[in-house]
């Protein structure tokens, strides 16, 4: 069965939580985001990973490693509490990846 987990701020986590999704995992640190994507990663039920910006740019590398090593997961960002505003090429290669299709904003 698919599902969800979650890697973020500790508020952002526990309301992913709330939803339902058990598989959430608070980082406050790159060193707590690693030890909760490995976790994610090795769970083989997880079908999609969603991190927020900040922890985004902490495992930034290793992120880029997983999504390259195999198609699932898929691994998202979303912003976290006290986020940037979202960045539109992040979508884009997103789509690209999985559709094949490069989309252009202008």
């Amino acid at each position: 069965m698919a599902t969800i987990g979650v890697l973020a701020d500790r508020e952002t986590a526990t309301y992913f939580k709330l939803t339902g999704i058990s598989n959430c995992f608070p980082a406050d640190n790159r060193e707590e985001a690693e030890k909760g994507l490995t976790k994610l990663l090795s769970n083989e039920d997880v079908s999609l990973i969603i991190v927020t910006e900040e922890v985004n740019d902490w495992l930034k590398p290793l992120l880029s490693r997983a999504r390259k090593a195999k198609e699932y997961p898929l691994i998202i960002s979303v912003l976290g509490k006290g986020g940037k505003k979202p960045r539109v090429d992040q979508l884009a290669e997103l789509v690209k990846r999985t559709v094949g299709v490069e989309i252009k904003i202008r």
